[in-house]
C-alpha cells in the first residue's frame, strides 16, 4: 500500500485566519467529550476552526484527511492506525498491522487498537476531516463501535458537510457529543470587522460591511468572495445574489472574478490540475507541460487564492472544494472531451506508476476512463482479491456497471464469487444470468482462454443455487455434471481463498448456506465432488467437510459428526486456516457436551487454545467455555470467561458475534435478569430474520422460549416454541431443541395441544417431527436420567415445589429452615439442569407423566 502523507498531515492554518474566540470557549467550556462532531455545508470554516482549537492543545494530536478512496474498511483503518503511530511511542502499527495481514475481522482490529490507546500515557486527539465522504456502512458500524468503548484518554473528531451515519442520539443522552453546526460557525459582524480589517478591500466603510453581512449570513467563503471582488462589484452584481454553497452564482463569481483575473497560463494550471485531490508539483508539471510547477503553487498561496497547504515544510497543496468543482467545471466548458480525457488518463497513469493504484482507479472512473479501469483492474484481480478488499472491488464494479460498460468477463466472474462470499445471492444469480446472456452472444465459454473461468462460474452457479435454497436438485445436477466432465485449471486455482473470517459455526457463512441445511441425499454428492482428485486437495473440500459435520450435529447424528469433523481438521491444519479448524474445535466440544462428557469437552477446548494467537479465534473458545461454564451451574466462571472474551477491560463491554450475545443472553437469565435477557435475545433474532441467518433465528427463538418460561409467561412459550419448530422443521433441526431440557418437556405438552386444537394456524408444523423430536428426547433423558441423581429429600422439594407450595411453606412442610431450603433447590435446579422454579416444575411434571 502507498501511504500518502499527507493524509496524516495537520494542515496549516492560513495566516489571515480569524481568531474563533468564542468557538473555543464553547469547546472548553463543554468539557472533554469522548466525541465532537463540527457539522456545516462548505465553506463554514469547519477545519480552520478545529486547527485552531488543536494548537492550543498540549497533547498529541492525529488527523486524517478522508477521500473517497477511504471507503473500503480495510484502507481508512490502515490509515487511522498509522495516523496514531505516528504519534504514539510505541510500534503499534507493527503489531496492529499484522491483524490486516491475517484478514482479521474489523472487529478484532479495532478493540486490539482500543487496547494499544488505553495503554498510552496521555490523551490523543483524533480528526477524521470530511467524513461525509464515508458511505460504507461497514465503516459507519465500525466507528460507532469505535465511539461506544473509547478510552478515556482519547477524543475524536469528525467534520462533515452532511448528516452523519452514527448514533448520535444514543450518545447526546449519554452526554458523550459535543455539536456545533453553520450557525456556531457563521461569522458574527465582530468577527467580520476583524476578518476585513487583514484585508486591503473593503475597508472603513461601515455600511458596506454591514450590507455584506447581511447579504452573506456570516457565510466564511463568500466574505472570502467578496474580498476578492472589492466594493464595486459587491455594490453591483453581489446586490440581488443569493450566499450559498450550491447556488450557481458562487461557481459563477469564482470563474470571472478570480479565474479570468489571472495570467491565461495561471489559468491554465489551475484548469488542468483541478482534477487532482492532492497538488505535488512533479504531477502538476506533468499535467500541465511545465517545470515550474512548485513555485506557481506558492505564488498562487501567496496570492490568497482558494488553494490549502497540506504540510509546513513539503510543498503539497488542495484545493478548497467548491474553487475545484468550480474549476472542473470550466476545464469541460473550454477544453475538447478528448482533451479532458487526456488529462484525467495521465494523471491516473502517474500515479498507478507511483503505486498509488487505488488513487489511479478512482481518478479514472472520475474521467469515465472505464476501458483503462477495466484493464488495470483485470491485470491486477489477483492481487486485489489477496489484498481483501473486496468493498473496494464491488465498488468499482458497481460503477463500471451503472455506466452501461461491458465488464471483461473474468473480472465479472470474481465479481460473482465476492457477491456471493457476501451472502448477496439474489444479485449474484442476476450477475449469473448476465454471464449466461454473454456467453449466448460472443461464446466466451468455449474459448480456450475462459475456460477455467467458465468451470468456476458452473461452481458458482450450483453454490447460489444451495445457498439460496431455490433449487437444489438442479445444482446437484450441475454438480455432477462438472465431475463427469472434470474440471478445468485456471490462475485462481492457487490463490488461498478465505469462507470464514470470524464465525465460530461455518453454517453461518455464505458456504454453509446460513443454516439451511443439505439433506444426507444431497451432502453425499457434495462430498463425492469434492473427493475428485481435481479438487480434493483443495481447502473447499475441508469446508465442505466441516459442513457437513454441523449439518449432522445439528440433525442429531453426533457419532457421524465426529467421523466428518476429523476430516475437515486435517484439511483446516494442512492450509493452516483457523477459519476451518476452530470451528471444527468447537464442534467436537459440542458433541461431547450433548453425550454429558463435559472433562473430555474442556480438553479440546484447551487444546484448541493452543492452536492459534488470533485473538478472534481465542473469543470464540473463550464463549464456548462460558457456555459450558452455564450448563456446570456456574455462572460467576461463564461470566469472568465472557468479559475476558471481549478484549476489553470494561464491564459493559459486549462483543457484536451472535454466539457471544447468545451465551451473554442465556447468562442474564442463568442470574435471574429474564428481561434482559430477553431483550438481548430479541435483539439478536431481529438481525438474523433480516440476514436469514436460519441457525441462528431458531437458536434465538429457542432461547426466547425459555426467557418466556422463566417470566412465567407459558402460554406465550407455546407460540414462540411454535415458532421455533416452524423455522427448524423445513430443515430437520433437532439437537438444538433436544439440548433444552425445559424444551423437550414443553414439546410434549406441545403434542397434546395440537391432538386436541384443530386449528390451521398450527399445521405450518408437521406433528411427525415434534413426535421424532420427542422421542429422540426421552432416548437422551433414559441415557442420562436427571431424576436419579436426587436425593430423597431433594425429591421431596421439588414435589412440594411442582404442588405450588412456596419456600416458607416447603419449610414448614418439612421442618426446614428456609435457607436450607434454597440450598436443596440450588441442588435441585442444578441436577436437573435448570435455572428457575418454573423450569423445575416443568420437569417434575413430565416426569409423573
Amino acid at each position: 500500500m502507498v501511504w500518502l502523507d499527507m493524509k496524516t498531515t495537520v494542515p496549516q492554518a492560513r495566516l489571515q485566519a480569524v481568531e474563533r474566540t468564542r468557538l473555543m470557549e464553547l469547546l472548553h467550556n463543554s468539557g472533554p467529550r469522548r466525541l465532537t462532531v463540527v457539522r456545516a455545508p462548505a465553506g463554514y470554516g469547519k477545519s480552520t476552526m478545529l486547527i485552531q482549537w488543536i494548537s492550543q492543545l498540549e497533547e498529541p494530536v492525529v488527523w486524517l484527511s478522508i477521500d473517497e478512496t477511504d471507503n473500503d474498511p480495510i484502507r481508512f483503518w490502515k490509515y487511522v492506525i498509522r495516523a496514531v503511530s505516528g504519534i504514539v511511542p510505541k510500534e503499534i502499527e507493527k503489531r496492529l498491522m499484522t491483524l490486516f495481514t491475517e484478514q482479521s475481522p474489523l472487529e478484532v482490529l479495532i478493540d486490539s487498537f482500543m487496547n494499544e490507546i488505553e495503554s498510552f500515557r496521555g490523551n490523543i486527539h483524533m480528526v477524521m476531516d470530511d467524513y461525509h465522504l464515508i458511505e460504507s456502512p461497514v465503516i459507519h458500524h465500525s466507528v460507532a463501535r469505535f465511539i461506544d468503548y473509547l478510552p478515556t484518554n482519547a477524543y475524536v473528531y469528525l467534520t462533515s458537510r452532511t448528516d452523519l451515519t452514527l448514533p448520535l442520539g444514543k450518545w447526546r443522552v449519554k452526554e458523550w457529543v459535543t455539536e456545533i453546526d453553520a450557525d456556531h460557525l457563521r461569522f458574527t459582524y465582530d468577527e467580520v470587522e476583524r476578518y476585513y480589517s487583514t484585508q486591503e478591500n473593503p475597508s472603513g466603510n461601515p455600511e458596506l460591511l454591514k450590507r455584506l453581512f447581511d447579504k452573506t449570513e456570516g457565510w466564511i467563503v463568500g466574505l472570502q468572495l467578496a474580498g476578492l471582488a472589492g466594493q464595486e462589484a459587491i455594490k453591483g452584481e453581489w446586490e440581488n445574489a443569493e450566499f450559498n454553497s450550491s447556488h450557481p452564482f458562487v461557481t459563477e463569481f469564482l470563474l470571472k472574478e478570480i479565474l479570468i483575473s489571472l495570467p491565461p497560463i495561471e489559468q491554465d494550471f489551475l484548469l488542468r490540475t483541478s482534477i487532482l485531490d492532492q497538488l505535488e508539483y512533479p504531477i502538476c508539471d506533468a499535467l500541465t507541460n511545465r517545470e515550474d510547477s512548485y513555485q506557481t503553487l506558492l505564488a498562487l498561496e501567496k496570492k490568497g487564492l482558494f488553494i490549502i497547504r497540506l504540510h509546513v515544510n513539503k510543498p503539497v497543496f488542495r484545493y478548497h472544494h467548491l474553487f475545484a468543482d468550480a474549476l472542473q467545471l470550466e476545464l469541460k466548458h473550454r477544453y475538447s472531451p478528448e482533451e479532458v480525457s487526456l488529462l484525467y488518463k495521465e494523471a491516473a497513469t502517474h500515479l498507478r506508476e507511483k503505486g498509488d493504484f487505488n488513487s489511479a482507479i478512482e481518478l479514472a472512473l472520475k474521467g469515465h476512463l472505464y476501458e483503462i479501469v477495466d484493464a488495470w483492474v483485470t491485470s491486477d484481480l489477483i492481487e486485489i482479491i489477496t489484498r481483501g478488499q473486496n468493498s473496494t472491488f464491488n465498488r468499482w464494479m458497481q460503477t463500471l456497471r451503472a455506466n452501461d460498460y461491458l465488464v471483461n468477463v473474468e473480472t465479472l466472474v470474481l465479481y460473482l464469487i465476492t457477491l456471493a462470499n457476501s451472502y448477496e445471492m439474489e444479485d449474484a444469480s442476476q450477475l449469473i444470468i448476465e454471464l449466461d446472456q454473454r456467453h449466448e452472444v460472443e461464446q466466451w465459454m468455449d474459448s480456450e482462454d475462459y475456460r477455467g473461468m467458465a468451470s468456476i462460474l458452473q461452481t458458482m452457479r450450483a453454490f447460489v443455487l444451495l445457498a439460496g435454497g431455490k433449487d437444489v436438485d438442479q445444482s446437484m445436477k450441475i454438480i455432477g455434471e462438472q465431475m463427469d466432465k472434470g474440471r478445468t485449471s485456471s490462475r485462481w486455482d492457487d490463490i488461498p481463498m478465505q469462507y470464514n473470517w470470524l464465525e465460530p459455526t461455518l453454517l453461518r457463512t455464505s458456504i454453509g448456506a446460513r443454516g439451511k441445511l443439505l439433506w444426507p441425499e444431497d451432502i453425499l454428492p457434495l462430498l463425492a465432488f469434492f473427493q475428485e482428485p481435481d479438487t480434493k486437495e483443495k481447502n473447499m473440500t475441508g469446508f465442505a467437510y466441516g459442513v457437513a459435520a454441523e449439518t449432522s450435529f445439528h440433525r442429531n447424528a453426533l457419532d457421524q459428526s465426529l467421523v466428518e469433523l476429523e476430516a475437515a481438521l486435517q484439511f483446516g491444519h494442512h492450509f493452516k486456516d483457523p477459519g476451518l479448524f476452530i470451528p471444527m474445535y468447537i464442534l467436537k466440544a459440542k458433541v461431547y457436551v450433548s453425550k454429558q462428557q463435559f472433562v473430555e469437552a474442556y480438553a479440546v477446548l484447551e487444546y484448541a487454545m493452543g492452536t492459534t494467537n488470533e485473538r478472534q479465534w481465542l473469543d470464540s473458545l473463550r464463549t464456548m467455555k462460558a457456555y459450558m461454564y452455564l450448563l456446570e451451574g456456574n455462572p460467576t466462571q461463564a461470566e469472568q470467561e465472557l468479559l475476558v472474551s471481549t478484549g476489553l477491560n470494561n464491564p459493559s463491554a459486549e462483543s457484536e458475534q451472535e454466539f457471544w450475545l447468545l451465551v451473554s443472553a442465556r447468562l442474564l437469565l442463568a442470574k435471574g435478569q429474564a428481561t434482559d435477557a430477553l431483550k438481548k435475545t430479541m435483539r439478536v433474532k431481529e438481525s438474523a430474520i433480516k440476514e436469514r441467518q436460519v441457525l441462528t433465528i431458531v437458536e434465538a427463538t429457542i432461547l426466547e422460549v425459555l426467557c418466556q418460561v422463566d417470566l412465567g409467561n407459558v402460554d406465550a412459550a407455546m407460540i414462540t416454541l411454535h415458532g421455533a419448530l416452524k423455522e427448524g422443521a423445513p430443515y430437520g433441526y433437532s439437537r438444538l431443541f433436544l439440548d433444552e431440557i425445559t424444551i423437550v418437556m414443553l414439546l410434549k405438552k406441545y403434542l397434546i395441544m395440537r391432538k386436541i386444537a384443530f386449528s390451521s394456524k398450527w399445521d405450518s408444523v408437521s406433528i411427525t417431527y415434534v413426535e421424532q423430536l420427542i422421542a429422540e428426547g426421552q432416548k437422551d433423558s433414559v441415557e442420562n436420567p436427571a431424576m436419579d441423581s436426587l436425593t430423597p429429600r431433594e425429591r421431596s422439594v421439588l414435589n412440594l415445589l411442582a404442588n405450588g407450595a412456596t419456600n416458607s411453606e416447603i419449610a414448614q412442610e418439612l421442618v426446614l429452615s428456609e435457607g436450607t431450603v434454597r440450598v436443596y433447590l440450588s441442588s435441585v435446579y442444578s441436577k436437573l439442569g435448570v435455572n428457575s422454579r418454573t423450569k423445575a416444575i416443568l420437569v417434575s411434571k413430565d416426569i409423573e407423566n
